[in-house]
């Protein structure tokens, strides 16, 4: 609605004008409004076609993707003997205020739940997107520093002549949850079976004043949907954001070549088995890697999936987020992290406390991370409820794992995947 309607309040006994230039002025004033709401209308009504149809989209791969993880978790819990974080609500620093384990604001641990993201403290004021970008009175604004390019030669449906209709490129770095990139592909067959596209994106250093980069993060669209098939950078002046610069995998060390787990938690593209690192159906991402000077990114995305409509294949693909970024990290952090025992069992012995780093080389790791259980003890006092200790009690019903990061000399924030705990189990009485 206008903040100012053109229609005025006339406060003439009976309402009737009080000439004929009165009563054009009055009919202009109403014809007016109602362009404008009319307009108004139109637009609401083309946002709630958008919102809808993505979220058709993204509940139907949604869909798909909680299948298959119940199909995964029932084969976890077939397994005895071993647990690891399952969800957020695990972490539970809060309840060893005014202890001994006591964390600090300072050195706890960034969370990250959207990305299922572990790692160092951040340090907000010293971290910056180079992509994003935002003014004080306005907000967010997309600068002409923002600079985008696609190539659709890669084959498959999405070919130069193709039946394209997208929104804007932009899309992807607004933070409105309203607004997407989204590239839709009509096709008379899926003989080709796919549609893909090399996505280029220029990072600039006059806003920032640098290139130091250590963070990219990407939401495909639809959600787990879309296949992540590699991510490069480049650091050429000038880059013309085409295959003729010159392109670096984003894990240029091929961290974690060939096993399988390690896919979706390294950046795609590095891997000897060209294609071996593909994240399929992907949902969102963020990678962490050494600090790097970067003029440009480019991304491979593929889309195999599809809708049928008309007699007519549709493929739709893009983003709905994207970020560039260097974010500031403290050297040090901990959290701490809770694991009961499954009903009916106690906690005997833990055996080994395994952190699963997919961003830092295997020899390094014990560099990374370090760790301490901490046990429920009961130590006599009746003015204590319940106190901890690092001391194992023999059996108990649930402990807590005090995990400490480290930054790495390459500046290297690691990041927690996972924690697998092996223990025995005693009967619970």
């Amino acid at each position: 609605m206008a903040d100012i309607m053109n229609t005025k309040k006339r406060n003439i006994q009976y309402g009737g004008p009080t000439d004929s230039n009165d009563y054009n002025s009055r009919i202009e004033e109403n014809y007016q409004d109602l362009l404008y709401l009319y307009n108004k209308a139109n637009v609401i009504d083309a946002r709630l076609e958008q919102a809808f149809e993505r979220v058709l989209k993204d509940q139907s791969m949604l869909a798909n993707a909680v299948d298959d993880l119940s199909d995964r978790i029932s084969a976890l819990e077939a397994g005895g003997g071993k647990t690891s974080i399952h969800s957020f609500n695990q972490i539970e620093y809060s309840k060893f205020n005014g202890t001994d384990f006591s964390i600090g604001p300072t050195e706890l641990l960034t969370i990250d739940p959207h990305y299922n993201v572990i790692t160092l403290p951040k340090v907000p004021n010293a971290s910056s997107s180079k992509i994003k970008f935002y003014n004080s009175s306005v907000g967010q604004v997309v600068s002409d520093l923002f600079k985008t390019n696609i190539e659709n030669n890669l084959g498959g449906v999405d070919t130069p002549g193709a039946i394209v209709n997208t929104t804007p490129v932009y899309n992807a770095i607004l933070d409105d949850p309203t607004k997407v990139w989204s590239r839709t592909i009509v096709a008379g067959s899926n003989g080709l079976g796919v549609a893909q596209l090399t996505f280029y994106c220029k990072i600039s250093a006059e806003f920032t004043g640098s290139l130091k980069t250590n963070c990219i993060k990407l939401n495909p669209y639809p959600m787990h949907s879309v296949n992540v098939y590699s991510i490069e950078y480049t650091n050429k002046v000038n880059p013309a954001l085409s295959s003729a610069d010159s392109w670096t995998p984003l894990n240029f060390n091929s961290l974690y070549d060939g096993e399988t787990e390690a896919v979706g938690n390294v950046p795609p593209g590095a891997w000897v088995v060209d294609g071996s690192d593909e994240i399929r159906n992907s949902g969102p991402l963020c990678f962490y890697f050494p600090d790097l000077d970067m003029t440009a990114v480019r991304i491979v995305l593929r889309q195999q999936n599809y809708f049928k409509e008309l007699d007519k294949y549709v493929y739709t693909y893009g983003l709905s987020d994207l970020d560039v970024r260097y974010d500031k990290f403290a050297s040090s952090g901990k959290t701490i992290i809770n694991f009961k025992a499954p009903v009916g069992k106690l906690i005997g012995s833990i055996n080994s406390v395994d952190p699963v780093i997919y961003n830092v080389p295997r020899s390094l790791v014990s560099q990374a991370f370090s760790y301490r259980v901490i046990y429920p003890f009961d130590g006599g006092n009746e003015l204590i409820d319940a106190a901890y200790s690092t001391s194992n009690p023999g059996a108990s019903t649930e402990v807590w794992i005090e995990i400490t990061l480290n930054m790495l000399e390459d500046k290297t924030a690691p990041v927690l995947s996972d924690l697998i705990i092996d223990y025995d189990t005693l009967d619970q009485a």
